[in-house]
């Protein structure tokens, strides 16, 4: 597991490119998942494979924006739009200084494919 976000229900998920049809087909059959003695129920899709994490990233970044843009539809109220649309306005990927060097370097070399 690359990234987790509960709050969006997104997981970001790293395996070497020989297996990610084997990793597609098992994500289905998960039916929950337990973490310190707690159940909890969950279903896994596959939205997206990419050869490197920073593709997965940006797919994710998009992702995120289409399904704010659909809730902005959905407002009730202008307080709910407000925060939505500072929401959508805030959607960036920006590196970090100490890891940009490493995440390039891991890229170049590696041959594994994300799914999330």
């Amino acid at each position: 597991v690359k990234y987790l976000n509960a709050y969006t229900g997104t997981v970001l998920l790293r395996c070497r490119k020989d297996f990610y049809r084997l990793l597609c087909s098992a994500l289905p059959l998960v039916r929950q998942l337990e973490s310190r003695g707690l159940r909890c129920p969950c279903f896994l899709s596959t939205l997206h494979v990419g050869g490197t994490i920073r593709s997965c990233q940006k797919f994710l970044i998009q992702y995120n924006r289409r399904q704010l843009l659909t809730l902005l539809q959905n407002c009730t109220n202008e307080e709910e739009r407000q925060r939505i649309r500072q929401s959508v306005l805030s959607c960036s990927l920006t590196e970090e200084q100490s890891h940009s060097g490493e995440e390039e370097e891991e890229e170049d070399e590696d041959d594994g494919t994300e799914t999330d």
